[in-house]
């Protein structure tokens, strides 16, 4: 076997081959050159050889005049790069081929000294550096531009767990945890490109990997070292496990705390926040630290900030920020909203730091206007009531002006009165009274409603019906004055209301149209449908009409447009009732005027279907009790009043003094009246609610419980006009319930009730 022993020297000796030609394109690739630089042969030929394995700054021709200088044969020792970017130190000797005096190609055999390099350099770096650096608390390593340790302080070597130059000639990358060595190479590359001291991973968690595989928290600081074997980077290494296991407390603190928590240094800069303050500002955590302070405030007051924190940072304390102003938060989506800020300074170890707890006090600024709000009201409220009272004590005043009076010139037998004079007096006092009444009975409803103790019973009303009713009721105050009132024809329409009551507003507009009107004028009530759902009852007059002021003033209590002084009486209430009675039966109310022609007063009310009414029914057993026959003169019911009033009892004895239809028993107090109640037996019996002895209700339920007296029609009398003084005294089972003053009129037609049931009956008591 013949032995090319050339081709073998060129193959398989220790180090690379290359040729090159004198551009500096690859035209020859050993395998100990693929060794050595990671390229295959097939990668490498034809492309430029610096291209491959040169370094920053390393060029061709600047190769090629060394060359040339040193006679076309170079030795030297250089840093070249691997195709992974890992930099080596190779040994090169470098050789000119000339072909017809013309450089044709150059030979370079390449030899990896990494490591004996690394060696030299520790041999160099420990003879210059190493009483100084095993002074420093911290770990020192140095390494050399390869990352291989040229160098490790005791400290270091302690911190790491190995033994007295152990790490001497180790890639430095053997001190980090394994996830972290592929990206360190490109990072220790990058640095020799451009080395000067700075802090290694700005913002990011560093860790140390011990000769045991475990893991510390680490803050390194880099620096470079300018040596006659070139630059070597200083890392100080410090271990920070205590402090941070002291920032993790401090981190367990915050994330406690109810408020966000801003930590920011003197810059301004955000070092730490807790998760609240992401919740509260809409930011990642990452988005805010490093950042400046003013990203969280409004612009407007972002560019007066860093002279408010330089001030503070000259003289820290504890304070509230701004105390006395309102203070605002931006959050990312730029939306403010209303903050509280306390601050402290925070002492480190290296410089002072300002804590913000930032409080979101939105729902308490909510609260605080809801509460000025009902101060607001409260304080109008009271004024309105004050005047509500004023002007109600005016109103009263005004008819007991004129009955005290009048009944004075009456009670003065000194004057010389004339009959016809004292007809007008007693004319005048039963006018005032009726007034008194009027607005004691508006006053005591407006009460109601705004108390929100009254109720309504709603069902299904016909206009018709309660229109024309209500007609019959004003027809006489119309005729007086030649008003006529005309009700436009109305035929199956319904309207959900209480009856009650809406027969009291058609009244007061009825009554106000009249009264209000011009003699010889006209009032019209109509009912149109007001959408698909609402009936609207309109009442037009043709009085003086309202200017657009007044319109305004309409429906406040007490407040008579001006007419105070006018021949018409009135209390200013009616409205206002009308208006909230109509509200509470879900409807509306409404006013078109014109000056000088009328008003168009109008309600609306939700439509509705009929029922079955029982009023035909009601209505058919009253006429049967109407038609009861009159007892024989000489056999009379018997009628027992209770009552410790004696004017009231005078009252009523006088009443009854003009009816030949019925006879009356009295009692001062309730003991006796139940007594008398038991004797004789009355058919009927009329109560005072208040009584000495026994209340009306406790004699009452008494005679409801006794079988032989259960059947008396009771009729209660009483000064408490409330409504629902009046609904629980007939739900308990008096027959009628009757106000004081006594309205003769009503009481009369209360008795000729409980006469028609004896009647019916047939109990009455012979004398």
């Amino acid at each position: 076997m013949t032995t090319d022993f050339d081709r073998l020297v060129l193959e398989q000796a220790p180090g690379g081959v290359v040729v090159a030609n004198r551009k500096g394109q690859v035209v020859h690739w050993t395998l100990g050159a693929e060794q050595l630089f990671g390229y295959a042969a097939a990668e490498a030929i034809g492309r430029p050889l610096f291209d491959l394995v040169g370094m920053p700054g390393q060029s061709w021709d600047s190769f090629l005049q060394e060359l040339g200088r040193s006679g076309g044969v170079y030795d030297y020792e250089c840093l070249r790069r691997r195709k992974d970017g890992s930099p080596l130190f190779v040994d090169v000797a470098s050789k000119v081929i000339v072909d017809a005096d013309r450089v044709e190609y150059i030979l370079c055999t390449k030899k990896d000294i990494t490591r004996q390099k690394a060696l030299r350099d520790a041999k160099h770096v420990e003879a210059k550096f190493r009483d100084v650096l095993e002074s420093t608390p911290d770990g020192i390593i140095m390494a050399n531009s390869t990352g291989l340790i040229v160098l490790a302080n005791s400290q270091a070597e302690r911190l790491f767990g190995y033994l007295p130059g152990e790490l001497r000639g180790l890639p430095v990358e053997i001190l980090l945890p394994a996830r972290y060595r592929g990206g360190h190479v490109a990072h220790r590359s990058n640095y020799f490109v451009q080395p000067r001291p700075r802090t290694m991973g700005a913002g990011l968690e560093l860790y140390g990997l011990r000769k045991d595989m475990v893991e510390f928290p680490v803050e390194i600081s880099l620096s470079p070292i300018s040596t006659e074997e070139g630059t070597l980077v200083m890392s100080a290494i410090r271990d920070i496990s205590e402090r941070r296991k002291a920032e993790q407390k401090f981190r367990g603190l915050l994330e406690s705390a109810p408020d966000a928590i801003v930590i920011v240094n003197r810059q301004g800069e955000i070092v730490l926040i807790n998760s609240q303050t992401e919740q509260l500002f809409g930011y990642d955590r990452r988005d805010l630290l490093g950042k400046r302070m003013e990203v969280l405030i409004p612009q407007r007051y972002a560019s007066g900030h860093p002279h408010l924190r330089t001030s503070f940072f000259d003289s820290p304390r504890p304070r509230s920020m701004g105390a006395g102003l309102e203070l605002y938060g931006l959050r990312r989506d730029g939306t403010e909203f209303p903050v509280e800020i306390s601050l402290s300074p925070l002492e480190t170890e290296g410089e002072v730091l300002v804590s913000s707890a930032i409080r979101d006090i939105s729902e308490r600024k909510r609260i605080e206007r809801t509460l000025h709000d009902q101060k607001m009201e409260l304080e109008r409220a009271g004024k309105a009531k004050d005047l509500f009272l004023a002007s109600m004590s005016h109103e009263l005043r005004t008819p007991l002006n004129a009955i005290l009076g009048f009944t004075q010139l009456l009670n003065n037998d000194a004057l010389p009165i004339t009959a016809l004079q004292r007809k007008t007096f007693m004319g005048h006092i039963l006018k005032a009274g009726e007034h008194l009444l009027t607005l004691i009975n508006e006053i005591l409803d407006l009460a109601k409603i705004e108390s929100g103790t009254v109720t309504l019973s709603l069902e299904p009303v016909g206009l018709s019906e309660l229109l024309h009713e209500a007609h019959r009721m004003v027809e006489m105050a119309a005729t007086k004055r030649g008003i006529r009132v005309i009700v436009s024809p109305i035929a199956g329409l319904h309207v959900q209301a209480d009856r009650t009551r809406l027969k009291q507003v058609v009244l007061n507009l009825l009554s106000n149209a009249i009264k209000y009107n011009r003699e010889q004028g006209a009032v019209v009530v109509d009912c149109l449908a007001a959408g698909a759902d609402k009936v609207r009852v309109s009442v037009q007059d043709t009085g003086p009409g309202l200017k657009p002021e007044q319109v305004e003033a309409l429906f406040q209590p007490f407040n008579r447009l001006g007419q105070e002084g006018g021949s018409e009486e009135g209390s200013g209430i009616g409205l206002v009732v009308t208006k909230r009675l109509v509200e509470l039966m879900g409807g509306a109310i409404g006013v078109a005027s014109t000056p000088g022609t009328g008003s168009v007063f109008w309600i609306e009310l939700p439509v509705t279907a009929a029922q079955d009414d029982a009023r035909a029914a009601i209505a058919a057993a009253a006429s049967v009790q109407e038609e009861a026959p009159v007892p024989p003169r000489g056999c009379q019911p018997m009628l027992l009043y209770v009552e410790d009033n004696p004017t009231n009892l005078r009252l009523v004895q006088e009443v009854l003094g003009f009816r030949t239809d019925i006879s009356l028993m009295t009692a001062t107090d309730g003991i006796e009246g139940l007594r008398l109640a038991r004797e004789h037996r009355p058919d009927i019996i009329l109560l005072d609610m208040n009584l000495p002895g026994l209340s009306g209700r406790e004699i009452q339920r008494r005679l409801r419980d006794t079988p032989a007296l259960a059947a008396i029609p009771v009729l209660a009398i009483s000064a408490n006009a409330m409504r629902n003084d009046i609904d629980a005294a007939l739900d308990a089972g008096f027959f009628r319930y009757l106000t004081k003053p006594i309205d003769v009129a009503a009481l009369n037609d209360a008795l000729d009730a409980a006469l028609a049931l004896v009647r019916a009956n047939g109990k009455m008591q012979a004398q």
